[in-house]
């Protein structure tokens, strides 16, 4: 999942595993998204348990949560 959002979006996403065995990913995204990469971003987004979308003055951020039993395990 972190490496199908580089590769769309050309940004680094982050991964932080939680104590309940779930992990949530992190990526800031990158201004001037083409249509394209927006779609795939929301199309990837939409596999996982919980996800959403923060916005600053200065930034964008999507964040996806996965639970423990999730079929995608993260490859860190």
């Amino acid at each position: 999942m972190a490496n199908r959002l580089a590769r769309a979006t050309g940004g680094r996403p982050s991964i932080r595993v939680g104590l309940d065995g779930g992990w949530r990913l992190y990526l800031v995204l990158p201004d001037g998204l083409s249509a394209e990469a927006q779609l795939t971003v929301l199309d990837l987004l939409a596999g996982a348990d919980r996800f959403g979308h923060d916005r600053t003055d200065t930034a964008q951020r999507v964040w996806a949560d996965f639970d423990r039993d999730h079929e995608q395990e993260p490859q860190l």
